[in-house]
């Protein structure tokens, strides 16, 4: 068995953690690996563990490296609706590999006719006829479960759709063109990019049946909208559905009403006062007390239908010595219960140059304070 190490220190009213990593905990074995980066429940992933078949294709796809982290971790969190963590073991896609998914993410054309993106007109002017038919379908991201003898029972999928398209075209005499678009840019109450996300799952399916080499299965299926490349919150799902086993057409759609705000903004003030103001509180209070380390305060508030279920803060400084760290770790672990309800997982990361030094976090389920000080 192997376990992360670290040194437990008590110090009064909380718990004091200095470890060489804040990461996800590990519990390893023969045969299964067990992932935390959460209090909710956990997959086995079998060893030895399988990467997925399309490896590195989302680095390129998608952007924003938070919406990678979500669209990952939470669609296996979404899949236990169906693929229950006491039935199914984890593993990485095994199936759709670099060449499917890249000829679904071509525009629909002659030369492309698995290609899910819209075709574009040639005027001539190639940056304009970017401009006029941007492509949405950016990434399909899959996720299998298999049952405990290792044969493969589900598939989830992710359709990850632009909700800015980043142009780079080159035109006949080899200059490049750059500019960036919005998706959906009517002001109705349709999601354009939702709409022609629900519009080219079918074909997605009907592929996925049609491959020999793909086991026919229940897929689980949901939509993603990614965010702007440069944002401090993540995308959000938009919509999900469930194929069962011998299926090759969606039935229905169950909206997913989960979505991020960021600290400090407007749309949290309007949606959340409270919290917003609690956070500005916080804010304020750090930067009064440790105003020599020049401290910048953000957040990423997670709501589901409007109610508030995780809460992660960054705490930046462009420096921080080892006894002002612990001060301020002191500091905050008697702050964070005032930000929310005790029902809320809170997190609070102190960061020095981009690196990730101190962590304090509520545990609602054990309501305890734990804080961690990163060697």
């Amino acid at each position: 068995m192997f376990i992360k190490k670290g040194i437990l220190i008590f110090i009064p009213s909380l718990v004091f953690l200095v470890s060489c990593n804040n990461n996800d905990q590990i519990i390893k074995n023969e045969e299964n690996i067990s992932v935390s980066s959460t209090q909710e429940d956990l997959y086995q992933i079998k060893q030895p563990v399988k990467f997925n078949v399309s490896r590195g294709l989302i680095l390129n796809n998608i952007d924003n490296s938070l919406d990678i982290n979500n669209i990952e971790m939470e669609l296996m969190q979404l899949s236990t609706k169906y693929f229950p963590v006491d039935k199914y073991t984890f593993q990485e896609g095994q199936y759709l590999d670099k060449t499917i998914i890249n000829q679904w993410l071509e525009r629909k054309g002659n030369d492309a006719p698995s290609g899910l993106n819209p075709p574009k007109n040639e005027t001539g002017d190639v940056l304009k006829d970017e401009q006029d038919n941007p492509k949405i379908l950016s990434h399909v991201l899959e996720q299998n479960f298999l049952n405990k003898n290792g044969k493969i029972k589900g598939i989830s999928l992710a359709i990850s759709l632009n909700e800015f398209y980043n142009i780079q075209v080159a035109d006949k005499k080899g200059l490049i063109h750059t500019d960036e678009v919005k998706v959906d840019v009517n002001n109705d109450d349709v999601n354009d990019v939702e709409k022609y996300g629900k519009e080219i799952t079918n074909k997605i399916i009907k592929d996925i049946r049609n491959n020999k080499d793909i086991p026919d299965v229940p897929i689980f299926l949901t939509l993603y909208q990614e965010t702007h490349e440069n944002n401090i919150i993540p995308g959000m799902f938009l919509a999900e559905t469930f194929i069962p086993k011998g299926q090759n057409q969606i039935s229905k759609w169950t909206n997913i009403d989960k979505r991020y705000y960021a600290f400090p903004s407007n749309s949290l003030s309007e949606l959340d006062r409270i919290s917003s103001n609690n956070l500005t509180n916080f804010k304020e209070d750090i930067q009064k007390y440790f105003k020599n380390l020049n401290p910048k305060v953000f957040g990423r508030l997670l709501y589901k239908t409007d109610q508030l279920t995780n809460l992660k803060i960054d705490v930046s400084t462009p420096t921080i010595t080892d006894v002002e760290l612990i001060a301020l770790l002191q500091f905050i672990s008697t702050r964070i219960n005032s930000l929310s309800s005790d029902y809320t997982p809170i997190t609070v990361s102190i960061i020095d140059e981009k690196q990730t030094v101190g962590i304090v976090t509520w545990d609602p389920t054990k309501k305890e304070i734990y804080t961690h000080a990163i060697q």
